[in-house]
C-alpha cells in the first residue's frame, strides 16, 4: 500500500518535468511568455509532490534524488534557456556563458542539498533554492511582457540574473514553507498567514504581483544577515559618544 501511495508523488514529479520539458520546446517557438509560465507551472507541482510525499509518509532516496532531476530540468535547464533565448541571445559566448549560470548553479545547489539534508535546521534553507530562483527569473519576463510587450531593463535583469545564481550556493538561510497543521507554533502560524496572503495575492493579480513578491523573498536572505549589522551601528556611535562624555 506504501508503494502504491508512493507513485502519487512521483506522478507529479514527472509533471514538474513535463512542465520544464515543454518550457524548452515553448522557448525554440518564440513563446517566451508561455514558456515562463510552465516554468511556474512546474514550480505548482514541485511544491505538491513534496506535501504528498510528507502527508502520505512515503518520502524516499529515489524520490529525492528523482525530485532533483525533475528540478534541473525544470529550474535549472528551462529559465537557463529562456532566459538566453530572450536576453542574450545576441551576446554570443558571453551570453552563452551568463545564461548557463541558473543551470550550473542550480544543480550545485541541488546536489549540496541532497547530501546535507541532515545538516542544517529543518526550519531554513541553506542558499535560495532553485525554484525560486527559477520563478524569480520567469516572472520577471512575465512582468516585462505583460507591461510593455517588448524587452526592457536588460541590465537589470542581467543583475538579477547573477544574484540569484550567486544565492543559490551562498549560505545564506531562508525561510521554508510553513507546516500546514492545527498543533502549529505562534511562528508558524504567522508563516502560513503570510504565504495564504501571498498565494491569494498572486492568484488575484498573477502578471503585476508575482515578480514583486518573488524578488522580496529572494531579498529577504540578504536583508536578514544586513539588518543586524546595520541594528548594531547607532548603538555603537551612542557607546563611543559616552565614553568621550566621560
Amino acid at each position: 500500500m506504501r508503494v502504491r501511495a508512493g507513485i502519487v508523488p512521483s506522478f507529479f514529479t514527472m509533471t514538474n518535468m513535463f512542465c520544464g520539458y515543454f518550457s524548452v520546446v515553448q522557448t525554440t517557438q518564440d513563446r517566451f511568455t508561455q514558456a515562463a509560465w510552465l516554468i511556474v507551472a512546474a514550480a505548482v507541482f514541485d511544491t505538491i509532490d513534496g506535501i504528498l510525499a510528507r502527508l502520505t509518509k512515503t518520502s524516499s532516496n529515489f524520490g529525492i534524488q528523482y525530485d532533483s532531476l525533475a528540478d534541473a530540468i525544470s529550474f535549472g535547464l528551462a529559465p537557463s534557456y529562456l532566459a538566453y533565448m530572450v536576453f542574450f541571445n545576441g551576446w554570443g559566448t558571453t551570453g552563452l556563458l551568463i545564461s548557463f549560470l541558473p543551470l550550473v548553479f542550480g544543480s550545485i545547489r541541488l546536489a549540496r542539498f541532497n547530501v546535507r539534508q541532515n545538516g542544517i535546521k529543518k526550519e531554513y534553507f541553506e542558499g535560495l533554492p532553485i525554484p525560486a530562483a527559477a520563478l524569480t527569473i520567469a516572472t520577471f519576463i512575465i512582468f516585462n511582457f505583460y507591461f510593455w510587450d517588448r524587452l526592457r531593463w536588460t541590465k537589470l535583469f542581467l543583475i538579477l540574473l547573477l544574484f540569484v545564481s550567486a544565492v543559490m550556493i551562498s549560505t545564506i538561510l531562508y525561510e521554508r514553507m510553513p507546516e500546514f497543521s492545527l498543533q502549529t507554533s505562534p511562528k508558524n502560524r504567522t508563516k502560513i498567514l503570510i504565504t495564504v496572503s501571498g498565494v491569494v495575492i498572486i492568484v488575484l493579480y498573477p502578471h503585476e504581483t508575482f515578480f514583486p513578491l518573488a524578488l522580496l523573498y529572494i531579498l529577504s536572505g540578504p536583508f536578514k544577515v544586513i539588518w543586524p549589522i546595520l541594528r548594531l551601528k547607532p548603538s555603537g556611535k551612542k557607546l563611543e559618544k559616552t565614553e568621550n562624555q566621560e
